[in-house]
């Protein structure tokens, strides 16, 4: 009995054709095969494709073929899905495992097996922040991210953010529909029979969006690189209950904590359960240059999902764009927020403030090191910020219509952080 012949594929296109306005959310993928066949794959994206194989005496007629099926496709509205066809490999694959191998080893947790076990669910919430909110999957086998065309591009993510954030300024369906229409052609998703802009119509599913982006894009920069290459550059140490020194810290920690709750917030019945200490020598040794300079250093909570951690460790706290749809509470200005009320930062960590994202994340809280140098202290929100001639903004609790103490920073040197505190939600 002969085994079944398979054709390679040796030329490919996949076009798509998204259309909020006609509920289109269709796919078509042209391929030659080395036997001279030209196969059509069409259907709605995230389905089961219908397909057609037509046979030629040649490879060079099977082309033509295909070039003529792809103008008229091209003619009618359809583009080029900016993927990687699922049947090209990224150039350095990686192995089962690779993203988990990768963070524990650069991560510098001293053998600590707390540490170690954080690692590996940071790397795993991560993953799931994608794969549980769209049809984007992981193959561990190749470490490779798909959506239901193929896989993702950096390049795709960059002008899907862009995408993002000029939907928070739209205030038209017609051109809001645009904007979904051009997105979904980007990072393709099945969002079943029917599309339309009721999909992205409101502020949380935006948030939900760009957390998806922010965790797909740090995985696809860790899978990209060489296997000999920093990805990360940081240490997380477990600090010990079991040393006098270790004991301390967490006391003072703890008492800090305490000490600043607003019994409003939500968070308020969370437990300080363990503290990391944390070091990223780029953030550290800017902040120490920029310190020196300005000085007024003060402690500051801040805090983030924790899919967003990963991130963190990798490249330390940023300031994202003026335009980015993503942050939560930007009234001082686009800037790096911290507060020295516990649950006031403790509450972003939360779904509180935005219905976004996995409600049963665990929940972290960074303790950080603020250069405040000249402080401007508002009254009232008429300004502009950051206001010219200070570096940072200060709000006392009553200032400005605000009940919580907040500070904004307005570049990355002015923070580094210190701990990384983990809580029981009760």
């Amino acid at each position: 009995m002969n085994a079944a012949v398979v054709n390679k594929i040796i030329e490919s296109y996949t076009l798509i054709y998204v259309e909020v306005d006609e509920n289109s959310n269709k796919v078509w993928k042209g391929s030659i095969l080395e036997n001279g066949s030209f196969l059509a794959e069409w259907g709605r994206v995230g389905s089961k494709l219908q397909s057609k194989k037509h046979e030629y005496k040649s490879v060079t007629l099977a082309q033509r073929k295909l070039e003529q099926m792809k103008n008229q496709k091209l003619r009618k509205g359809y583009t080029y899905a900016r993927v990687i066809d699922n049947d090209r490999p990224l150039s350095i694959p990686l192995e089962p495992q690779e993203l988990e191998n990768i963070a524990a080893t650069q991560i510098h947790h001293g053998e600590d097996a707390r540490a170690k076990e954080l690692i590996k669910y940071l790397v795993e919430v991560n993953i799931h922040q994608i794969v549980s909110q769209t049809q984007i999957s992981y193959d561990a086998t190749t470490g490779n991210w798909k959506t239901p065309l193929g896989l993702v591009t950096l390049d795709a993510i960059a002008k899907a953010r862009m995408y993002l954030a000029e939907m928070t300024k739209s205030n038209r369906k017609s051109s809001l529909r645009q904007l979904i229409s051009k997105y979904l052609r980007l990072i393709p998703q099945n969002l079943g029979r029917k599309l339309d802009e009721s999909v992205f119509c409101n502020d949380n599913e935006l948030q939900r969006q760009f957390e998806i982006l922010n965790s797909l894009e740090i995985a696809l920069q860790m899978g990209s690189q060489q296997v000999d290459r920093k990805v990360f550059e940081c240490t997380l140490r477990r600090v010990p209950g079991s040393t006098d020194e270790g004991k301390k810290t967490f006391r003072w920690i703890r008492n800090l904590y305490e000490s600043t709750i607003n019994q409003n917030h939500l968070s308020a019945t969370y437990k300080l359960r363990r503290i990391y200490k944390i070091d990223i020598p780029s953030m550290r040794q800017a902040f120490e240059l920029k310190s020196k300079q300005i000085g007024n250093i003060k402690l500051h909570w801040h805090g983030t999902k924790a899919s967003n951690l990963l991130s963190i460790l990798r490249q330390g706290l940023i300031i994202p764009p003026a335009n980015a749809v993503y942050c939560t509470g930007r009234m001082f200005g686009n800037g790096i927020y911290g507060s020295e009320q516990s649950t006031k930062s403790l509450n972003y960590a939360t779904n509180y403030w935005n219905q976004s994202g996995n409600s049963n994340q665990k929940v972290f809280m960074l303790l950080c090191d603020f250069a405040l140098g000249k402080e401007y202290h508002p009254q009232n929100l008429n300004v502009s910020y950051p206001v010219s001639g200070y570096d940072s903004t200060y709000i006392a609790p009553g200032n400005a219509n605000i009940i919580n103490q907040e500070s904004i920073v307005y570049n990355t040197d002015q923070v580094n952080i210190k701990y990384l505190c983990a809580f029981d939600v009760t």
